[in-house]
């Protein structure tokens, strides 16, 4: 058996020499015989089809007389083998043989320069898969993610968005895919400006994404129910999945972040509320089992539930049936498997409460909250210097903070920008906001305000409501993010 699978493993990966064999000879040949009898652009069109037409054909001989049974994953794998030789020959063989330019041979994958090769490749890579013998229990390969990430994922951003809107999506303005993302999706809902990053799969009955979200690379989604808010973050490789039910659900609040590595199972319900921070490598596990529960081993199933504010750091693992309260700290690499309550400090394995509110949570005065600001003016200038940035040291007041900078392209490398800390509200204070100033109040600010900032070309950034607004630029995006250092993460309102 074992030579068996050598063998036929054999045939198929060394049936790569014919396939650089067939595009050589069919090369001379038309350069000989057909290429001079038309134009140059049309030649190069009907060789390639010629070329697709003669793969595709030797391909079916090939796995018609080669009795064995491929899995659809070696399938895959031989098709991806395959392409690389073909694509190393062709390399090989331009360089060497024909004495071409590196840029030359490369610029034939350039498909949206009119160019043919890298649909050549696909037809190689998927060659196997069309013609090869596959055992009747084996999964349909190309019904699952693997498959369409092979063919739909390779479209670009603005053609596959408009793929998934022709099937029923609900996609907005400005939303962007990366190169081998999928949606596995019944109902689809994503908002404006929402990112989903490079080789993400998403697989669910319901998926909602909310505007200005972001999915890292790689990030996996398989679950029966999906729903995230606005402007949340999912780094990479964070996995979202697990046994399923009628209660697989899983809601992200607003604003909150889960960073890479985390595993989430939400087999039975996980929310999380907003302005929540999850860890790397965190897990948050709503089942249990394994033992066989009628010999008496323990089996848990239950949701999970994290409110607003709440922060774990890296390696923390939370079982099923966990409440943890509003603004609660969890210690780096605890087991939570009971409730924490809002506003407490808890750590180990398994997790104790070990500080609540008052006695870990300090309270600022008025002026402690005016020197912080100050601090964070100056830790600004200092990382926005090394980002290249032309700004003026900082100017400290008591009822106030400014800079003046530029930036090092764009629209605010060419005028003057401001930077305003506001710890006031008075007149005197408001008389140095200019136009391109980011406003950053201690205190709050009325609607009237916000709008007239909004129409001089300002930006403001409340810190009493948790707000701001403005132009959503790469200067206010910067600013909204520097903030986000310090635990203020503000909610886009414009």
């Amino acid at each position: 058996m074992h030579q068996t699978n050598i063998n036929r493993n054999a045939y198929a990966l060394t049936f790569w020499i014919v396939l650089p064999a067939i595009a050589m000879v069919l090369g001379i040949l038309w350069e000989h015989y057909i290429h001079a009898l038309m134009d140059v652009y049309a030649s190069y069109v009907l060789e390639s089809l010629a070329l697709i037409l003669l793969i595709l054909l030797v391909a079916r001989v090939f796995f018609r007389n080669v009795g064995s049974e491929y899995t659809g994953g070696v399938l895959f794998r031989i098709g991806f083998i395959w392409a690389i030789l073909f694509f190393a020959f062709s390399l090989l063989h331009g360089l060497f043989f024909l004495a071409l330019p590196l840029d030359g041979i490369l610029s034939d994958y350039d498909t949206f320069a009119g160019r043919f090769g890298f649909i050549v490749l696909l037809v190689v890579f998927l060659c196997p898969r069309f013609f090869g013998r596959i055992p009747e229990d084996d999964p349909d390969l190309a019904s699952m993610p693997i498959g369409k990430m092979a063919t739909i994922g390779l479209l670009p951003s603005g053609i596959k968005i408009a793929y998934y809107r022709r099937r029923g999506a609900e996609i907005g303005e400005g939303v962007s895919m990366g190169l081998l993302s999928i949606l596995e999706c019944k109902k689809v809902v994503i908002g404006d400006h929402a990112k989903i990053g490079m080789a993400c799969m998403i697989r669910a009955n319901e998926f909602r994404l909310g505007r200005y979200s972001k999915l890292g690379m790689l990030v996996i989604i398989d679950t029966h129910k999906v729903t995230i808010g606005e402007e949340v973050t999912i780094q990479e490789q964070v996995y979202i999945g697990g046994l399923k039910t009628d209660k697989s659900v899983i809601e992200i609040g607003d604003l909150s972040m889960i960073f890479s590595g985390s595993v989430l199972n939400p087999t039975h319900p996980i929310k999380i509320g907003k302005r929540v921070g999850i860890g790397g490598y965190n897990y948050l596990f709503t089942h249990g089992t394994w033992q066989p529960i009628l010999d008496g081993f323990p089996v848990a199933f239950g949701p999970i539930t994290i409110e607003d504010g709440v922060w774990f750091p890296w390696r923390v693992f939370v079982l099923p049936n966990v409440h943890i309260g509003k603004e609660a700290t969890i210690g780096a690499g605890a087991v939570v498997n009971k409730d924490v309550p809002a506003r407490a400090l808890a750590a180990g394995v398994p997790a104790k409460v070990l500080r609540r509110d008052e006695e870990y949570i300090k309270r600022f005065t008025d002026a402690e909250k005016r020197e912080i600001l100050r601090n964070v003016l100056v830790d600004l200038v200092g990382y926005l210097r090394i980002e290249d940035w032309i700004i003026e040291d900082p100017k400290n007041e008591e009822s106030y903070g400014a800079a003046l900078f530029r930036t090092p392209k764009g629209p605010s490398s060419k005028v003057d920008n401001h930077i305003l800390f506001m710890f006031e509200n008075t007149d005197d204070v408001w008389s140095l906001v200019k136009d391109r100033t980011l406003v950053v109040s201690l205190i709050a600010i009325d609607e009237t305000r916000r709008k007239r900032l909004e129409e001089e070309g300002s930006w403001w950034f409340d810190l009493e409501a948790s707000e701001w607004g403005g132009l959503h630029t790469n200067v206010s995006v910067m600013m909204s993010g520097f903030l986000s250092r310090y635990g203020h993460w503000l909610k886009y309102m414009s």
